[in-house]
């Protein structure tokens, strides 16, 4: 029992960390940038990753009311036909050579 304790304990350590870089903008985008590129169709992550941004720019003030209502608004669209959307696009792209690239104004 003691173990779950502590891994959870480092889990929380390390996701708290993690949100506190995404807190940076060009960190950000290059982890959007890595995400989209290791093509994780079906395991969600591109959603917790945007969850991650979105409450880092939270915990520092920096999210504006549009930006908030874009993620609501794209939250809705995905969680009503999934990520595959996005992947199928990401895929093309892949095969036509193109990569997405993220990067901060």
């Amino acid at each position: 029992m003691t173990t779950k304790i502590v891994n959870t304990v480092k889990s929380d350590l390390w996701l708290n960390s993690l949100i506190e870089s995404l807190a940076d903008s060009q960190y950000a985008g290059e982890y959007l940038t890595v995400i989209l590129e290791d093509d994780p169709e079906g395991d969600q992550i591109l959603m917790t990753t945007l969850q991650d941004i979105i409450q880092a720019y939270k915990n520092n003030n920096r999210l504006s009311e549009s930006a908030q209502e874009y993620y609501q608004k794209l939250e809705e669209i995905l969680v009503q036909n999934g990520e595959k959307s996005l992947y199928l696009f990401l895929k093309l792209l892949k095969v036509l050579n193109f990569t997405i690239s993220i990067e901060s104004k």
